[in-house]
């Protein structure tokens, strides 16, 4: 059973991660405070993947995650595992779309740590001042990362 509180830790370090990712990628022009702008956690991520910043099973992860933690504040007793599932899947296939099968169990906390970290490596990439090749991690080193995480 997943608690609703501890979803909703992991979903505010991703927040978090999303703030950070924003503040780096869009300065704030004098006429516009980005922080005063009322985005809640989907605002954020949509803006995160508006910007190219998430791949698109990335944002779907997130997404789903942040539905479930809307689910669990309804009700507590909201059954999510189809949500994890359907998340971990999304992950998963934004690694490798031929990858199906997964044998340990899915969870949300891996799934959205492995997104902010890779999300923290776009926006270093994005912000470098010289035009370097892509340091984007490779499928087999997404794959390992992942399997770090979990």
């Amino acid at each position: 059973m997943i608690a609703a509180a501890a979803l909703a830790d992991e979903l505010a370090d991703l927040e978090a991660i999303f703030d950070d990712a924003l503040a780096t990628v869009m300065p704030n022009p004098v006429a516009l405070r980005f922080s005063d702008l009322p985005l809640d956690f989907q605002g954020k991520r949509d803006l995160v993947f508006a910007l190219a910043l998430l791949a698109e099973g990335e944002n779907e992860a997130a997404l789903i995650a942040g539905l479930a933690h809307d689910a669990l504040v309804r009700d507590p007793a909201f059954d999510v595992a189809h949500l994890v599932r359907e998340a971990w899947y999304y992950v998963r296939t934004s690694i490798d779309p031929n990858w199906q099968f997964d044998d340990p169990p899915a969870s949300f906390g891996p799934a959205l740590t492995y997104v902010g970290t890779l999300l923290r490596e776009r926006v270093a990439a994005a912000t470098r001042p010289a035009k370097t090749p892509s340091d984007e991690p490779g499928a087999d080193a997404r794959r390992a990362l992942l399997a770090r995480l979990r």
